[in-house]
């Protein structure tokens, strides 16, 4: 299988050649937006209260058939990637397996993936990923030194614990002779030689792939950023690692390529929004292909092309989609006038 970091890479299309798209190339559908981890560079673990505070829920079942169903009545190819993770621990959800099983059997996707912590990855979940064939499982990381990893998630879940985890899940593999998940392991750079070893020394043979992520910020909400909270004494080094990666541009290609579907049934451009100011409509009101055919996704859209991110807060408080190692396409030229009208 190829490589989850160079799947990027792969069948690559330039945006300014096939925008507009008649759907979207990337669906993510939020099992949960619950999680068993209180991260401290992540916005589970701010206590104040806001719409992510107020909407943290799974997924009901009957509403991830309903997306699948609204997918498959969407005429055009497949999407190119399916992603079963959002905001939250995806495995917490009990009906994770049921919903990949659905989504596998519908054919919506050349590709299915989940992100996960995998401390909820026991040997039925394990098994049951490989026999629907989830085709990559993204594990992140926090640190493989049991104090910090502590420190980080605010939980006892030690990295030796996922180790098994993980260890399981290839054993069932092996013995199965399958190459799916793809077990793609990765942890944020820690910019500090020791930290960064331990990392591999720990998964280096429980991995198909191991990487260091780099560091990016949420959304901001206080005056302390979330990478400020994770590096502390390091945090100059994550700024300017951040900066070096970043080119100057004006819209974000996100509302021209994907699609996320909350757990409550909201519906946005955006996989960084926690906060929900990016919510266009709901699939339980309208269908996924008629709120991408929106008039409210069009004036999205056309917000980011003429560079008026100031409208939304969310959009306004975030520099991710200005860092080419997130965000590959620069669209800046796209004449606005060639966007599709709603239906």
């Amino acid at each position: 299988m190829i490589r989850y970091t160079e799947l990027k890479n792969s069948n690559r299309q330039d945006l300014m050649r096939v925008l507009p798209l008649a759907k979207p190339f990337t669906l993510l559908i939020e099992p949960s937006s619950l999680c068993n981890f209180r991260c401290i560079h992540c916005f589970q673990s701010l206590k104040q209260k806001s719409y992510f505070s107020e909407n943290r829920l799974h997924m009901p079942l009957p509403r991830c058939r309903k997306i699948i169903e609204q997918m498959q009545d969407w005429p055009g190819a497949r999407l190119k990637v399916l992603k079963l993770s959002l905001y939250g621990e995806p495995l917490l959800n009990p009906d994770f397996c049921e919903m990949l099983k659905i989504a596998k059997e519908a054919d919506i996707a050349e590709r299915i993936e989940t992100t996960s912590n995998a401390s909820l990855l026991d040997e039925d979940t394990a098994e049951k990923i490989m026999q629907y064939q989830l085709d990559y499982i993204r594990v992140s990381i926090y640190s493989a030194i049991d104090s910090r990893q502590r420190e980080i998630t605010g939980s006892n879940i030690e990295p030796g614990f996922i180790r098994q985890n993980l260890k399981a899940l290839q054993a069932l593999k092996r013995q199965a002779g399958s190459a799916k998940p793809f077990v793609s392991v990765k942890m944020l750079d820690s910019f500090d030689e020791e930290q960064n070893k331990a990392f591999f020394a720990m998964y280096g043979d429980v991995a198909d792939e191991l990487y260091l992520d780099k560091p990016h910020n949420w959304i901001q909400t206080g005056a302390e950023s979330f990478t400020e909270k994770i590096y502390r004494e390091n945090h100059d080094k994550a700024l300017s690692d951040f900066q070096a990666n970043c080119s100057a541009r004006i819209a974000c290609p996100m509302p021209f390529t994907s699609m996320a579907v909350r757990s409550n049934g909201q519906v946005s451009p955006c996989c960084v929004d926690f906060i929900g100011g990016t919510n266009l409509g709901n699939m339980e009101e309208k269908s996924l292909r008629d709120i991408w055919n929106s008039r409210e996704w069009l004036q999205f859209q056309i917000m980011q092309l003429e560079d008026r991110k100031e409208e939304n807060y969310s959009c306004a408080h975030c520099d991710i989609y200005k860092n080419d190692y997130y965000t590959r396409d620069n669209i800046d030229a796209f004449p606005v006038e060639k966007l599709r009208r709603p239906e």
